[in-house]
């Protein structure tokens, strides 16, 4: 019995002791509520717009996968395409925080509403995440010299003279270049970069005089020999496949003479570019682009589809790896390609056949910081990838159906995180092999959770308001 009462006591003593400590404390924080509930509702759809148009064509699915998308923890509605509220996106942060590097990809490069949602969740990512770079599927060079010299463009100059403004120069992306210059005068400005091999914007040239400009520091004659080298191959050479055949060994000797320079006197050239200390190694790196593009040139005149593919992913995956760890080590960076770049697992694409993309690399060399969003439409109108022909979007014929099973959720506009999900009989089309279209029509057969981390759906597709200057091309 008094063992008893020893018990109660001290019991007694420590639960007061207790108590006492806990007095002096703010009250207990309740949990935050739903992150998609919305407070400010400023330039968003509310449920009843954002519901879809029935199409009786597309077939039943399975009810566990609609019952799953309807659990509003499952998925996140986006409640504009343009809108500068972002309080439908702050669910995002939860998948994002922490990642160094968020791919943006699109089923086809002619869809408006891929272009706006994507300048929309580059400013968010910028503005609520802290991301810096913006790397476009374009030319390397001439991206980032354009970037440099940012202040002597309009926006729509610098969309042309950096990106493919063929398949980008719209309406809508130049709302980000607009984005892009408003920035640079704020204490986080938004860099623009690129890392194609290929060349794209109307700035591929200028790398001869910035080369002159460089070596001259050096040996001017040398730098003359140069100049006279690189603009050769970079305006005529690059276009003639019996000269690029001919001379294959010599222009890759030649480029490794030039880097082999640079390096032997890379600090000399630091103390010349007080500003741009990180100049030299980007120009050395665009080097190894072109000697890409050399490669990539010549296996599309002998109509080598496999090498292409090969030689293209494999250096924009070098580029993004030399951005990511050389030039931009302490920033967060985005990227803009087509699916077929950023997919995880190449052998679903009818393209690649036996090629790694560039995906591939990235997922395998930085996958806990990366994370890849795959962006997907139902009905409408695109401009293919192939062609740039305009057509209506074919509706899904099965129930194994990416398109098929999001729009049963009824939403304009849809993400779904795949990597963060545990296999579920509500979600087990993410582990299955079923079909997802490129391009508006071809179908492809993959399992959603090997390529994706996150996919956004789009239920009606629609052709890129393009700029002046682009429609008289396509006209």
């Amino acid at each position: 019995m008094k063992q008893n009462k020893i018990k109660y006591t001290v019991l007694l003593s420590i639960l007061l002791l207790i108590l006492g400590c806990q007095k002096d404390k703010p009250n207990q924080i309740l949990p935050e509520k739903h992150c998609w509930e919305i407070d400010n509702w400023e330039g968003l759809l509310p449920d009843s717009l954002l519901l879809t148009q029935e199409e009786t064509l597309i077939p039943n699915v399975d009810t566990a996968f609609i019952n799953w998308l309807n659990n509003k923890n499952n998925r996140i509605d986006i409640r504009s395409l343009t809108s500068e509220n972002f309080e439908d996106l702050k669910c995002l942060k939860q998948y994002l925080n922490g990642k160094s590097l968020v791919q943006l990809g699109e089923s086809s490069h002619g869809t408006k509403e891929y272009n706006q949602i994507k300048v929309r969740l580059i400013k968010f990512l910028h503005q609520e995440i802290g991301f810096d770079v913006i790397a476009f599927e374009s030319g390397f060079f001439e991206c980032y010299y354009t970037y440099e010299n940012l202040n002597n463009y309009t926006a729509e100059e610098a969309l042309n003279n950096s990106i493919y403004k063929f398949v980008w120069g719209t309406e809508e992306v130049l709302e980000l270049f607009e984005y892009i210059e408003q920035t640079q005068s704020t204490e986080h400005p938004l860099i623009l970069t690129g890392f194609d091999c290929w060349r794209s914007g109307d700035n591929y040239d200028k790398r001869p005089d910035v080369l002159f400009d460089m070596l001259s520091k050096i040996d001017t004659l040398y730098a003359e020999d140069v100049l006279t080298f690189d603009h050769y191959v970079l305006t005529t050479g690059l276009y003639n496949y019996n000269y690029l055949v001919s001379n294959e060994d010599s222009i890759k000797s030649k480029y490794l003479e030039i880097i082999s320079t640079i390096d032997q006197h890379i600090d000399q050239l630091i103390n010349y570019y007080p500003d741009q200390e990180h100049y030299p190694i980007f120009i050395k790196q665009s080097i190894n682009s072109t000697l890409a593009e050399v490669k990539y040139i010549i296996a599309y005149y002998e109509n080598n589809e496999d090498e292409q593919y090969f030689v293209r992913d494999s250096a924009m995956a070098a580029n993004i790896s030399f951005l990511k760890e050389e030039f931009f080590p302490d920033k967060k960076i985005i990227i803009w390609a087509h699916n077929y770049h950023i997919a995880h697992d190449p052998d679903h694409m009818a393209w690649y056949n036996n090629a790694r993309n560039m995906g591939n690399w990235l997922v395998e060399k930085y996958r806990e910081e990366l994370y890849t969003i795959g962006l997907y439409m139902l009905r409408g109108k695109t401009k293919t990838d192939y062609n740039w022909q305009i057509i209506d979007v074919e509706l899904p014929t099965t129930s194994y159906s990416l398109e098929s099973i999001l729009y049963h959720e009824r939403k304009k506009y849809l993400f779904v995180d795949v990597l963060n999900h545990h296999y579920n009989e509500g979600n087990k089309w993410m582990y299955y092999t079923i079909t997802a279209k490129s391009s508006g029509f071809a179908d492809e057969e993959m399992i959603i959770k090997d390529e994706y981390d996150g996919i956004i759906f789009i239920d009606t597709s629609s052709v890129p308001d393009y700029l002046n200057r682009i429609i008289n091309y396509f006209t």
